[in-house]
């Protein structure tokens, strides 16, 4: 006979627990157990928000708890509701305490919760968005420490008065490890997903009084991941320069929610892979990153460069660029400040990221309407720049055409996937 589980909420329980009624204990009472595929969950009042379900955590309904759902801002319910790929997410309300369990909650919730807010007032808190995204690929995190590494820096740069404890880095894999492991978490079987930490820090939460009260909520989630077809990695990917876009603070993982709207419309409106963030001319016509990735560009000499490292987040994949070159006898990483000069000038052009991971470019379009003509051709003038080889698709539409060669890019990238093997 199945057995009856009751499941309690961690936010209630100082740890996960599942209990069962099994029908030979006296009493009906509460005995731990662990619970195989056939049996069958209840919730538990009055902590309860849970469903019945064939995974090893406690799993909110789109009806469930909505005390819990009301520690999640309006905006990170429909962002989650927005991105998320997967059955369920771990909701820590506070990260950083190193006791912390996390809360499965099923995302359907949050597409309940999302439609049913009101929009959101003035009067609502500010908030920092910290986030990070990896790759899962059979049952493992690409670079998991590197990574938790990464979002420790981001929280810390987010909020600088707030200690966070030493073990939480090696948490933060634990706690990943264990999400990518949880039973039915993937959707139609996949097993290759891009993992994203998500975090929300009110923006007061930079002085140091404030700071010292904020507990640091995370939720963790497989999010909707675009791969490069195989066919794009042999002839390039196409890319666009989107102008007068940078980030206020590039050497954290902070989403700017109105760039990154920015930055998808251009994508969506030019059929381009990626954007490539074009500074102004206050700032010479910086060019340090794309909106989602970075870039490494070869000149006619044969060297390899890449931004200043103040200019741009050191990405995880271009730091294991510098050991990809090394080991193909190709040299080092050079940085300095790129402008649009570098890369219409450029021999060949990388975009490196945790979806594309290196992938070559065969395009970048240079404008595409009157205005972006206009800055593209006051940009040329100031820098001096010449660019190679230039086609113009119509009176108000260039792009720039660059080589590809297959056999470079294909090395590159298996390289890449044997350092992620040994990492």
């Amino acid at each position: 006979m199945p057995r009856v589980h009751v499941l309690l909420d961690p936010l209630c329980s100082p740890s996960p627990l599942r209990l069962s009624f099994h029908d030979s204990s006296p009493h009906g009472c509460l005995t731990p157990a662990s619970a195989p595929r056939d049996d069958i969950f209840l919730p538990l009042a009055p902590c309860g928000c849970f469903i019945s379900g064939q995974v090893d955590g406690p799993v909110t309904t789109a009806e469930g708890d909505k005390k819990t759902m009301e520690r999640i801002p309006l905006v990170v319910r429909r962002m989650v509701a927005a991105e998320q790929c997967c059955a369920f997410v771990h909701f820590f309300a506070s990260f950083d305490d190193v006791s912390a369990t996390p809360l499965a909650i099923e995302t359907k919730a949050f597409s309940s919760a999302a439609a049913g807010g009101a929009a959101t007032s003035a009067a609502s808190p500010a908030y920092q968005f910290v986030y990070d995204v990896m790759r899962s690929r059979n049952g493992q995190i690409l670079f998991k420490n590197s990574y938790a590494e990464r979002f420790m820096h981001s929280l810390t740069l987010a909020a600088p008065a707030h200690a966070l404890p030493a073990e939480l880095q090696s948490l933060v894999q634990s706690r990943l490890q264990a999400y990518i492991e949880s039973p039915g978490v993937y959707l139609d079987g996949a097993t290759e997903k891009n993992v994203k930490l998500l975090s929300w820090i009110p923006a007061a939460a930079a002085s140091t009084k404030q700071a010292e009260t904020f507990p640091i909520p995370v939720i963790v989630m497989l999010s909707k991941s675009s791969y490069p077809s195989e066919s794009m990695y042999r002839e390039g990917a196409k890319l666009g320069l989107l102008f007068n876009a940078h980030r206020t603070n590039p050497n954290a993982k902070v989403a700017q929610m109105g760039l990154r709207d920015r930055a998808n419309a251009y994508l969506a409106e030019n059929g381009v892979y990626e954007v490539l963030l074009v500074h102004d001319a206050a700032d010479v016509y910086l060019v340090p990153e794309g909106s989602r990735s970075n870039y490494l560009l070869q000149k006619s000499d044969g060297t390899w460069w890449c931004s200043a490292e103040e200019d741009i987040l050191v990405g995880i994949t271009l730091k294991t660029m510098y050991r990809v070159l090394q080991a193909c006898g190709l040299g080092s990483v050079q940085h300095a400040k790129l402008t649009l000069k570098d890369i219409l000038e450029s021999k060949s052009l990388y975009i490196l990221g945790t979806s594309p991971t290196i992938m070559p470019v065969q395009s970048v379009l240079l404008y595409r309407d009157t205005a972006t003509r206009r800055f593209y051709e006051e940009a040329v003038r100031t820098l001096g720049a010449t660019a190679g080889t230039a086609q113009q698709v119509s009176d108000d539409k260039a792009e720039l055409l660059l080589p590809v060669n297959v056999e470079l890019a294909a090395a590159l990238r298996t390289q890449y996937f044997a350092e992620a093997a040994s990492s």
